[in-house]
């Protein structure tokens, strides 16, 4: 899109499961806003484990979520709070 950089997800067409990002003027980041689950795979630990070495900080920890899995969260390289959702 003119003016904007963009980068789209690995889609699951079949499942409706894919996603993407979005940057330009006027995109700020913040930690305030709404909150993105992010897929974190078979074993949250994985994904978890790469956001410091990516230049991101882990803020709430991974987390259980009883019968619903885990969840955790950071705040990205960019200063945007994100969260990660595995049933490990």
């Amino acid at each position: 899109m003119e003016g904007m950089k963009m980068a789209f997800f690995p889609a699951d067409w079949e499942n409706g499961i894919g996603g993407g990002l979005a940057h330009g003027q006027g995109y700020e980041p913040s930690d305030k806003g709404s909150l993105i689950y992010l897929n974190g795979g078979d074993d949250l630990d994985i994904p978890l484990s790469r956001v410091k070495e990516a230049g991101g900080k882990v803020v709430l920890p991974k987390t259980s979520l009883g019968p619903n899995g885990f969840m955790a969260q950071f705040i990205d390289s960019e200063g945007n709070r994100v969260a990660f959702h595995s049933y490990k």
